[in-house]
């Protein structure tokens, strides 16, 4: 006999309202204090996983998630080390640093890239010459790929040509933009700032963030990076298609060139600007993308990215 599991009884708050009558205002109340209950109790857990939950992302994007899970097991064992010392002094703060906005004080903790004074920035260690001269490249290309560089800054590891051409693709297939963001950008005065017309646009993508999707369910404090990676991979996706219609109608024609998947990620953004098609832009936009990939955490727009992103923002109100 197939043995039946019995339903538990919906609260008041929970049951649909007869037909025709509408909900009260404290039902809205109810439900959202339930949805937050729902979500502190999934995030007790009194040992973080850090295996990528399954998800219906691409073989890419699983390998991407697992060498992330595998760098995070070690960099939680290292954490656990340090707090053992966590008594240790770092430095002493003045007033002068705390009246200057906490000039030269010690305060964080980033290791997907490093500004030296003198040797200038560092991904993972590596050199920008390293790096460019380490990461693959376009074909013919001399100039190292910016999703080359994404790569490292989030395994710690250089990729393989083929690991950057599956990324590079599955890049592509996220590359679609909503009609009604389009439609919310041509409304904005043409001599609005660009990068106000960029943040309209990355605001009006929100509705379709995934990590906002997944904590409205209650998903636990452990899968937080999991969505927030893949709201990123989809922002990073997008981004060059905004961009290049922004450019396009602030200083051009309005005319787009069409979306090129056969080209890398750089290249295509280039193709898209419609400066001119010639292989030397390709470069240079490669080159001056993967240079700016990262800027160790302490910049005003890197911290506040991290800032707002503490808060349980998703990446779209984070960026």
């Amino acid at each position: 006999k197939r043995r039946l599991r019995a339903t538990p009884t919906p609260l008041w708050w929970q049951r649909p309202p007869p037909f025709g009558a509408s909900r009260p205002p404290v039902w809205r109340t109810m439900n959202r204090l339930a949805r937050i209950a729902n979500h502190v109790n999934a995030c007790r857990v009194e040992t973080p996983c850090l295996s990528p939950c399954a998800t219906a992302s691409s073989a890419i994007v699983d390998k991407l998630k697992g060498k992330i899970a595998a760098l995070a097991k070690v960099k939680v064992a290292l954490k656990n080390e340090l707090l053992k010392a966590g008594d240790t002094k770092i430095q002493e703060v003045t007033i002068e640093m705390c009246i200057n906005g906490a000039r030269n004080m010690q305060t964080m903790v980033t290791e997907t890239s490093d500004l030296d004074a003198n040797k200038g920035i560092s991904y993972r260690g590596k050199s920008l010459f390293e790096c460019n001269k380490e990461l693959p490249k376009a074909p013919g290309g001399e100039a190292a790929l910016p999703e080359a560089a994404f790569w490292l800054l989030l395994t710690g590891e250089v990729p393989t040509e083929e690991e950057v051409k599956a990324l590079t693709a599955e890049l592509h297939t996220r590359s679609g933009i909503p009609q009604n963001v389009l439609t919310t950008l041509n409304a904005v005065p043409k001599e609005t700032h660009p990068m106000t017309q960029l943040s309209i646009c990355i605001l009006a993508l929100q509705k379709d963030s995934k990590f906002a999707a997944k904590y409205s369910d209650g998903m636990q404090k452990n899968e937080y990076w999991e969505w927030a990676l893949e709201d990123s991979l989809d922002l990073v996706a997008k981004m060059p298609v905004v961009a290049a219609h922004i450019y396009r109608r602030t200083f051009k024609d309005g005319v787009v060139p069409a979306y090129n998947s056969k080209l890398d990620w750089a290249g295509n953004f280039a193709a898209m600007l419609g400066v001119n098609d010639s292989e030397e832009f390709k470069e240079c936009t490669r080159l001056y993308l993967m240079l700016h990939a990262d800027h160790e955490g302490g910049n005003v727009s890197a911290h506040t990215t991290h800032l707002v992103g503490s808060a349980l923002s998703d990446p779209y109100y984070s960026w």
